[in-house]
């Protein structure tokens, strides 16, 4: 237990330093199960500390199930702030890695994570510079340290449990549904055509496109573009949920912190990048092989083409066509058995 304690307050003093970094606001380091380690900037309470460490390792997982040990950092921006989700497997020296191969600790450090909140004007290249060294002091510490801070196992009554439950609870308040709407399913085929369109004028224009879609509420793709020699339909599917789900929990996580909902994340990896955008209440994500496109020049590119999404599903909105609805009781009693 004194290891442990020790070793918190170290971990405190590197992160006390990255708080120091101009335009950086708060710093948490977090165990990839959303347990939250140690912290440094703005005061918060047990309970915001707890909810805001579960809400950036559902996006941090997200992140990880997408682009697996590829991934280098996720940037979550909003107009009040910008959120920096990276793992500490991107920073360490050769004797450090040179110790996690002698003692088979590879995967070790994508257990860990640190959550940065900035301002929203800061240079993330300068907050790299800046910050590269303490991520490295403090993934030598965990390393080293070999602590997993699981907690110790206990029972929980049922109360003790709901209470857990309310505390990760950042979902909205939803009233039951019995009726299914169909409005994604019933847009004028026209609106299918003028998306497709975009999404292939937008993969002409962009070099080495690995994927593009458009994904209504809940994840269904309403129209998609992708390399065939890299992604089939079904990858799509499967990565265009996953991206969904990232964005609208990222949303609540920046509401958790700043009170504001997001525009955009972008997503650095290894070799590729991938930008998820809100379009009205549908997402815009591509995924774009690094090398021959510039990031700047992306970010100049993209905004344009979420512009032209935006129209067309203003357009299909104030479309006159009545959306039909199931109702769930009434179906099943005029089946025939």
């Amino acid at each position: 237990m004194r290891k442990e304690i020790s070793l918190t307050i170290e971990v405190k003093k590197y992160l006390d330093m990255i708080r120091t970094t101009k335009g950086v606001e708060n710093v948490v380091l977090t165990q990839r199960d959303g347990n939250p380690i140690q912290h440094s900037g703005i005061w918060l309470s047990k309970n915001e500390l707890f909810s805001i460490s579960a809400a950036t390792s559902a996006i941090y997982n997200c992140g990880i199930s997408l682009h697996h040990d590829k991934m280098k950092y996720i940037l979550i921006e909003g107009k009040k702030a910008k959120i920096l989700i990276t793992p500490l497997r991107n920073y360490g020296s050769s004797t450090i890695n040179n110790i996690i191969d002698a003692q088979n600790l590879q995967g070790f450090d994508d257990e860990f994570y640190v959550a940065i909140t900035t301002k929203s004007n800061v240079n993330l290249g300068g907050i790299f510079l800046k910050i590269r060294t303490s991520l490295m002091n403090i993934k030598k510490c965990l390393i080293l340290s070999g602590e997993s801070f699981k907690p110790p196992k206990r029972k929980y009554s049922p109360e003790e449990i709901q209470t857990l439950l309310n505390a990760i609870d950042v979902k909205e308040d939803q009233g039951k549904k019995d009726r299914i709407s169909l409005f994604s399913l019933c847009l004028p085929q026209n609106t299918y055509l003028d998306l497709d369109r975009v999404l292939e004028e937008f993969g002409r224009n962009t070099l080495d496109l690995i994927s593009s879609y458009i994904t209504f509420d809940g994840g269904f793709v309403l129209s998609s573009n992708f390399n065939h020699q890299i992604m089939d339909l079904n990858q799509i599917e499967v990565e265009a949920t996953l991206s969904n789900s990232l964005f609208f929990t990222a949303d609540k996580c920046a509401w958790l912190l700043k009170k504001m909902h997001i525009k955009s994340i972008l997503l650095e990896c290894i070799d590729e990048f991938q930008f998820i955008n809100l379009v009205r209440n549908s997402i815009f994500s591509t995924t774009i092989e690094k090398g021959r496109q510039k990031l700047g020049l992306l970010r100049l590119i993209i905004p344009k083409y979420c512009t032209k999404i935006e129209k067309i599903l203003m357009e299909s909105e104030s479309s006159t066509k009545i959306t039909p609805e199931i109702k769930v009781d009434s179906l099943f009693s005029q089946l025939i058995l």
